[in-house]
């Protein structure tokens, strides 16, 4: 009898931990499926957007982010503007690499949209980041095209757009910035035509010289996806010669803001430093701003601001912003780029972002539109500010033509 109650206790024994283990595996089971129906956060596509191009003087088609049919931000596979004609552009992209995290990590958890939870210009990157000798002569604002110089161009200080030989009657004494668009991708653009004007840029005629445009993405309005190993190469035979001759490299521009995984390894894959880091900012919100910020700032180099606007591209769809987020906005993100010591300059696009992008009405040069009176105002505003403190050069009389 003692026997069979020990082969009783022992069978029960077995039987209950066969059950909890098969509790056991039906719990992890289900962990498992919470986890992988969890939402990572991962890379959005720019939505296409037929109407955000940006013109040049003439009204042609020179640089945005419409289309989102690719978004190779690691320069990796389809390398579609490799048709310049210097050598060693056979590689289909090793900018692939997998350390292309220099910039990326600290916000990789948030949001594509750009709501970082970072609070914007961060003490340690200040201290680290010395915008000295680095911002054009008559102070920090600028804008990306033309149009709208005539009224605007005597409260700032540069001026580009997007071609090698930045041209325009009414920008008086402000500082014109070439810039080498992309590599001559044929039909796109007049990517071809700016490259080999790009080609005859006298070294030396310019104190700063702007880099590819989003050559991380490919879409009408920028350079097109360049594996890193040619735009490396190209960027030793057209750029470096300008940095010998004493003029400060600016980098290429990033369309994926935040997100981006180019920029790291080409930085790698070039011998000629660029001095200043180009960014983007697309953002419907300042958190989002102050996040991109962040970001490029873990590059170690001044920023140069060389678009930006209240838009949201990241998205499955675009994110417009109504004239009075705009003017709201515009106010909010001049007044950050003017006291933040990591900004040496910036630009706001003057491209087609959104129903309420333009600074002149429909682009004609016309007069100013609300986003361009606000834009002026917010400029104004904040310098004012600065000049008062000495911050800013007092500006001569004649510094701009006359309207």
């Amino acid at each position: 009898m003692l026997v069979f109650n020990h082969k009783f206790i022992l069978l029960a024994v077995l039987v209950l931990a066969l059950f909890l283990s098969s509790a056991d595996s039906v719990d992890a089971k289900k962990q498992c499926r919470t986890k992988g129906n969890k939402k990572h956060h991962h890379k959005q596509y720019h939505n296409s957007n037929s109407n955000h191009t940006k013109q040049t003087q003439s009204g042609s088609p020179a640089g945005s982010q419409s289309d989102a049919t690719s978004q190779s931000g690691s320069g990796s596979d389809s390398g579609s503007s490799s048709s310049a004609s210097f050598g060693s552009s056979s590689s289909s992209g090793s900018g692939s690499s997998s350390n292309a995290s220099s910039g990326s990590s600290s916000s990789s958890d948030s949001n594509s949209s750009g709501s970082s939870s970072s609070s914007g210009s961060s003490s340690n990157s200040n201290s680290t980041i010395s915008i000295s000798g680095f911002t054009p002569p008559l102070g920090k604002a600028g804008v990306a095209g033309g149009n709208s110089l005539k009224w605007i161009g005597k409260s700032l200080g540069w001026y580009y757009d997007w071609t090698p030989n930045p041209d325009n009657p009414n920008r008086g004494d402000i500082l014109a910035v070439p810039m080498l668009w992309g590599l001559g991708r044929v039909n796109h653009d007049d990517d071809w035509a700016r490259f080999d004007a790009f080609k005859k840029l006298k070294p030396g005629s310019a104190p700063f010289v702007m880099g590819y445009n989003e050559p991380d993405f490919q879409g009408s309005g920028s350079s097109g996806v360049i594996p890193v190993e040619t735009a490396a190469a190209a960027w030793e035979q057209y750029l470096a010669p300008h940095a010998k001759a004493g003029a400060k490299l600016i980098s290429p521009s990033m369309a994926m803001q935040k997100d981006e995984t180019w920029l790291a390894s080409f930085l790698k894959a070039i011998k000629t430093q660029p001095e200043i880091i180009a960014v983007h900012i697309f953002q419907d919100n300042m958190d989002g701003v102050k996040g991109v910020l962040d970001h490029f700032a873990q590059y170690g180099k001044p920023m140069w601001i060389t678009e930006f606007a209240c838009i949201n591209y990241q998205g499955p769809s675009p994110v417009y912003c109504d004239q009075g987020k705009v003017d709201s906005m515009l106010q909010q993100m001049v007044e950050l780029f003017e006291s933040d010591s990591r900004v040496a300059a910036y630009s706001v696009s003057d491209a087609s972002n959104g129903p309420f992008g333009d600074l002149t009405p429909n682009q004609q040069g016309q007069s100013l539109s609300a986003t361009g009176k606000s834009y002026m105002a917010s400029v104004q505003q904040a310098t004012n500010q600065r000049r008062r403190r000495g911050l800013v050069p007092m500006r001569k009389q004649s510094s701009t033509t006359s309207a």
